[in-house]
């Protein structure tokens, strides 16, 4: 019987002692993760007043998180990377902003890169409350993993540019626009791991890097930056008028109003994205008189219809009207009314050519 419970205590024994990962002994790490092979990192300490255990635990992982990134960072700054290949992802990286910066210089990137691949570990040491916590990554299995990241990059922006392209062929240039735009910062995403990989593998190359590719990429997209710098095109057909004599003044609101969203206005139809007719009309309506005073009323009908230019397809088409009311004549009541009606066209052709 002594016997037996002696057997179970050192089973239970050494069950406790299987429970402290190997990492936490640095002697262990170092011979188990070795440099070279590993990017790791290693934090411990204690909870804070107030702390719950999952807040600490997570506080620690964070920590020995960054620690590996940083080691990582470290061994970026510390290699010497070809010559030449460094060269070239310089040359690519400044062609690629000056040209996005002359497309939209709003347009700001932050990248803070996760580590593919990167593994994190804590323990807690149920008697003294202390915990550790552990992140390493295999250099080979980083390499893959940024290789991988790079593919897939890749393929989602080239993905991208279909729907650019498609969206430009069908006239919805604005649309086009706003997708260039979100597609600028994948390329410096792209930029910062192929940076990264060509730091990590001693053995990077062009094609490891994929770098004809990515040029490719950014050339097709500097094209379509180009292509799209002067805006929207639009064939304004505007015909207004006042008790028979023409009301100039409602094509020229209209295209103030519109010109902010770099709209550029076209004599013909002729590479057109949108062809817009607007035709609108004055009438007398009523006057109504309170003491000596006589207040005129008028009507302002317009139609609108709106076209895309490549594929002549009419999205829109309606009418609409406005009244105006003044205490002089019909003819001013009537501007009230063209006055009250400009913006109201131009808020419905905005909505339309922006969907």
């Amino acid at each position: 019987m002594k016997k037996l419970l002696i057997i179970l205590l050192s089973a239970l024994s050494l069950t406790a002692g299987a429970q402290v990962p190997g990492w936490v002994d640095s002697e262990m790490r170092a011979l188990e993760y070795p440099h070279g092979q590993y990017f790791v990192g290693f934090a411990e300490g204690q909870r804070q007043n107030g702390e719950s255990v999952e807040a600490a635990m997570s506080r620690m992982k964070n920590a020995a998180r960054v620690e590996a990134v940083s080691s990582i960072r470290v061994h970026v700054q510390n290699t010497t990377v070809n010559q030449a290949l460094s060269q070239t992802l310089r040359t690519m990286e400044g062609t690629f902003r000056q040209s996005a910066r002359e497309f939209s210089s709003a347009t700001t990137t932050s990248v803070d890169m996760e580590i593919p691949g990167l593994q994190i570990e804590s323990w807690r040491n149920s008697q003294t409350g202390e915990i550790a916590a552990f992140a390493y990554v295999k250099k080979a299995t980083l390499i893959r993993q940024l290789e991988k990241k790079i593919t897939v990059g890749l393929t989602k922006i080239e993905t991208s540019l279909d729907q650019i392209d498609q969206l430009i062929a069908t006239g919805q240039k604005m649309q086009a626009r706003e997708l260039a735009e979100r597609t600028v910062p994948l390329f410096y995403e792209i930029d910062e791991v192929q940076k990264l990989l060509a730091a990590v593998d001693e053995n990077a190359d062009e094609e490891t890097l994929q770098l004809q590719e990515t040029r490719t990429l950014q050339h097709r997209l500097t094209g379509i930056i180009a292509d799209l710098k002067n805006g929207i095109n639009i064939y304004l057909i505007c015909n207004a008028y006042m008790f028979g004599q023409t009301y100039s003044a409602l094509k020229g609101e209209i295209q103030g109003a519109l010109s902010p969203m770099g709209c550029t206005f076209v004599r013909t139809d002729a590479g057109a994205d949108w062809i817009i007719t607007v035709t609108a009309t004055a009438r007398e309506y009523n006057a109504s008189s309170y003491g000596s005073v006589t207040t005129y009323f008028a009507y302002v009908d317009a139609k609108i219809s709106i076209e895309k230019g490549a594929t002549r397809q009419r999205i829109y088409e309606d009418a609409i009207s406005e009244k105006g009311g003044h205490t002089h004549n019909y003819e001013q009541a009537a501007r009230q009314a063209y006055k009250d009606l400009s913006p109201k066209i131009s808020a419905i052709i905005k909505e339309q050519i922006q969907q």
